[in-house]
């Protein structure tokens, strides 16, 4: 298997996969690794890998000799020498940045060999962007439109030229793409006052207090992000939009996008007295109920309940495993219902898998201990220093049709387990979302060729019944999905992570999937929802 990866590095000259895709029969099934990619891969670990102890000069000569051997091999499909170009400037960029690095070294005792080194990784950083424009240009992304004006009268554009077009072209797909996503939100959200800055920097408050910052592509993709922290997946934020420079031609990248820090934090801590009010007097009742010297015992058995009734969720990795560059995303701070973090890292409730015993299994019955022993006035200042002063729990939004469900994003994974054990009402977290994209590919949904082509089946049915909208198209056998919106997006999952949430969902919002049209029959179980989707 390790051979295999190795050879995932590495343009195939039979089949034209690209590096990271695994090799594909004619008809674009996946299919074991070609023997002739395998044996590229063995050379040109050599010269990039192994040959790193060489001189550079050596380096070269062993590059050179493989390009040119390449640049003869007729035998592979259209396209594989675009792909082996790629490969090449690839072995180049690293070949020179050595170079560099090579000639500073001998130089050091006599002179200064910044100027040097710092030439050849200049030189290197061109045939590296060149190396992007060549596979961007018939990578991936060779699908999405041209500004065709731009390239009116030119019969060989220059790379930067077409990678110029292609991004305005991308901007204008993107726009047609957002105005066609905000016609199912059907209920107005909140009042939010917005600023987007041309480097795509994002922030925003709402009428009620809350804050919400990050990034978008573009002004038109602001409304999206503020649409994770409505309160359902049908809100559409009313904004007014603040527009700081100019409008960039292309789609801003989001780099050095602002976040919620501790203040915003500690802010929205403070903002919501009635879930603080409720969760001090949900544990003033556990201190009554408890007795000091059952407290570890009821929290294990607390634990084992909660597995029970509750067990987590499959993390939702929909939208990460999806092609698609991030074009939204956005960070807030709230109060949350606890019982709708669904996933929280540690798969089962109570139990955690760490090197330090101090963070193991005895974690959850010393905090709740100390939690529970804290004089009911103090409580309050206690929430306030674990939950808001000290790093936050990170959650991800997953929005739905009554209101929102939360995987643990980052940090947080303990205190989420004590909350969900205790049966805590709410807790304060720092939010985070990633807006859905654009396009989903089958074969990044499911594995393998039964349950692919079961979830492009399941995608055809979803929108013959109104709880997905958007156009399926097919890329050989391969379902591809330009999403416009659903309102349960884990709905365009596999059969396992599409049941695991719909159960989830219907814990925390009873009767909300029903009223989507979804019947209850449906809801219970995988079986049931294969039988539903499928039959």
């Amino acid at each position: 298997m390790a051979a295999d990866w190795d050879a995932l590095d590495f343009t195939c000259p039979k089949c034209a996969a690209a590096r990271t895709k695994t090799c594909t029969t004619k008809d674009g099934r996946p299919r074991p690794t070609h023997l002739a990619r395998r044996l590229t891969s063995i050379l040109l670990q050599i010269a990039v890998r192994r040959g790193r102890g060489q001189p550079p000069a050596e380096r070269a000569q062993i590059v050179r000799s493989l390009t040119a051997v390449q640049k003869t091999d007729t035998s592979a499909r259209e396209g594989c020498l675009w792909h082996q170009a790629t490969d090449e400037l690839y072995l180049w960029e690293q070949v020179v940045a050595a170079a560099g690095r090579h000639a500073a070294d001998a130089v050091e005792g006599h002179l200064d060999g910044d100027e040097l080194r710092d030439a050849a990784q200049q030189a290197a950083r061109r045939i590296d962007e060149t190396r992007k424009l060549v596979h961007e240009w018939h990578g991936e992304r060779a699908e999405y439109p041209l500004d065709e004006k731009l390239l009116a009268g030119v019969l060989r554009p220059a790379p930067s030229l077409l990678a110029r077009a292609r991004r305005r072209g991308d901007l204008r797909r993107l726009r047609t793409d957002l105005a066609r996503r905000l016609v199912h939100l059907d209920k107005p959200g909140g009042i939010w006052e917005a600023t987007w800055h041309s480097d795509g920097a994002l922030s925003a408050h709402r009428d009620d207090g809350s804050c919400v910052r990050g990034w978008s592509a573009t002004p038109d993709a602001a409304e999206h992000v503020l649409q994770s922290f409505e309160a359902t997946s049908r809100h559409r934020p009313q904004i007014t939009l603040a527009l700081h420079g100019e409008q960039p031609e292309a789609p801003a990248a989001g780099e050095d996008a602002p976040s919620i820090d501790q203040v915003d934090v500690l802010r929205a801590f403070d903002a919501d007295r009635a879930a603080l009010d409720t969760t001090v007097a949900a544990i003033t009742q556990l201190q009554r109920a408890w007795p000091e010297p059952e407290i570890t015992d009821r929290v294990r058995a607390a634990a084992a309940q909660l597995q029970t009734s509750a067990p987590q969720s499959p993390y939702f990795t929909l939208y990460s495993r999806q092609r698609e560059h991030d074009w939204a995303a956005g960070e807030s701070a709230a109060w949350v219902r606890t019982d709708a973090i669904v996933q929280a890292v540690d798969e089962v409730w109570g139990h955690f898998d760490r090197s330090e015993a101090s963070r193991g299994p005895s974690w959850i019955p010393r905090a709740a201990r100390e939690l529970l022993t804290t004089e009911p006035e103090q409580l309050a200042a206690f929430l306030r220093h674990h939950l808001a002063e000290e790093p936050p729990v990170t959650l991800g939004v997953i929005n739905g049709p009554a209101g929102p469900l939360y995987n643990i994003s980052s940090g947080g994974a303990h205190r989420t387990h004590l909350f969900r054990i205790l049966g805590l009402p709410w807790m304060i977290a720092k939010l985070y979302a990633r807006i859905p994209p654009r396009r989903f590919d089958v074969a990044c949904v499911a594995k393998g060729m039964t349950e692919i082509e079961r979830a492009g089946r399941g995608w055809h049915t979803l929108l013959e019944r109104g709880l997905l909208h958007g156009r399926i198209r097919y890329e050989g056998a391969f379902a591809v999905l330009d999403l416009d919106h659903t309102p349960a997006p884990w709905l365009l999952g596999d059969a396992a992570l599409a049941s695991a949430y719909n159960t989830a969902y219907e814990r925390v919002y009873p009767g909300a999937l029903t009223e989507l049209g979804i019947p209850a029959a449906a809801l219970a179980g995988r079986k049931a929802w294969e039988q539903w989707l499928y039959g």
